[in-house]
């Protein structure tokens, strides 16, 4: 298992090629306190081409390759892996859109770097629409987290 250190080459490439992306998902997660392992990266890039292949070339520029060489505007999310099997999940049609995260997002630390994650409550609400067991769990265990910080 991963630990949001281990992509720390993935967001400082992200920022240099001035990519628009916010991180969501187990990374997410974790950067805004709760303890569990994580296995990938999952970003929310914008639905426009143009901008989301910013994202794209700055990933294959540090090695990352999709499993389906598809282009943006045919798929949802697009998984990537580098080498070591690193796994970066490229998501174009998010549950929370792009241009609803990123006003939101925040830049947090990661390592010697900064990521742009979304916010504690889109944080939430990306794990509630998904619907699945373990994102509800851990939805609940979120919304926990940010009644403590808010008392």
């Amino acid at each position: 298992m991963a630990c949001p250190e281990d992509f720390c080459d993935v967001f400082e490439a992200l920022q240099r090629a001035g990519a628009p992306y916010v991180v969501v998902g187990g990374v997410a997660a974790v950067l805004h306190g709760l303890d569990r392992p994580v296995a990938d990266v999952d970003i929310v890039v914008p639905s426009d081409t143009g901008l989301a292949n910013i994202a794209m070339q700055a990933l294959f520029m540090n090695g990352f390759v999709p499993t389906v060489p598809l282009p943006l505007k045919l798929v949802t999310m697009l998984r990537l892996f580098d080498s070591s099997g690193r796994e970066v999940d490229v998501i174009v049609r998010s549950l929370v859109p792009f241009d609803e995260l990123r006003p939101d997002s925040i830049e947090m630390p990661v390592g010697q770097t900064l990521a742009r994650v979304a916010s504690l409550p889109h944080t939430v609400r990306h794990k509630e629409l998904s619907r699945r067991p373990e994102d509800l769990e851990e939805a609940q265990r979120l919304r926990a987290l940010q009644q403590a910080k808010a008392s």
